[in-house]
């Protein structure tokens, strides 16, 4: 489980100070987040509206909408049946915390089942992103959805 550890630190640093804030400005980070009976290993979030100095604050505010975004983190087994609780308690948080999309990263040190693979292909729910990372491998599988398909590129943090 080191490697899983390993890549969860790397893809935490990754969103809050490295490419990820062309996404959005990850500031806060949770790790051991419990919702309901689930806990996932972190959950960062933030906004998506660019810091700068005072006329640039002031063109983003008045220009650019401030949407709320959030990556949570899981490290599940090859057959993620957790995943409809897991999507549930992302709508959850989502609701509560006016989050206007999210990526929901499972990680596993190993291949992911077949069944696993096409459950998260199949996906395309508009605001949700889910990923499979396989860490031994460097495989990442994610979801059709336009969010899935835009996260791939920023949670490659294996090195």
């Amino acid at each position: 489980m080191q490697g899983v550890r390993d890549y969860l630190l790397k893809l935490e640093n990754n969103l809050m100070l490295g490419s990820g804030r062309w996404i959005a400005d990850f500031n806060e980070s949770f790790w051991e987040y419990k919702v309901n009976n689930l806990t996932f290993n972190f959950f960062l979030w933030g906004g998506m509206r660019p810091k700068g100095f005072a006329l640039s604050r002031i063109a983003a505010t008045i220009m650019l909408p401030n949407y709320k975004a959030a990556c949570f983190a899981y490290t599940g087994g090859p057959d993620i049946k957790q995943l409809t609780n897991m999507v549930t308690a992302i709508h959850q948080v989502a609701d509560e915390k006016k989050i206007d999309w999210s990526w929901l990263v499972i990680t596993h040190e190993g291949a992911f089942s077949s069944q696993a693979k096409a459950k998260v292909e199949k996906d395309d729910t508009h605001e949700l992103g889910i990923a499979l990372v396989d860490v031994k491998n460097q495989v990442i599988v994610t979801s059709h959805s336009y969010v899935g398909r835009r996260m791939e590129r920023f949670i490659k943090a294996f090195k």
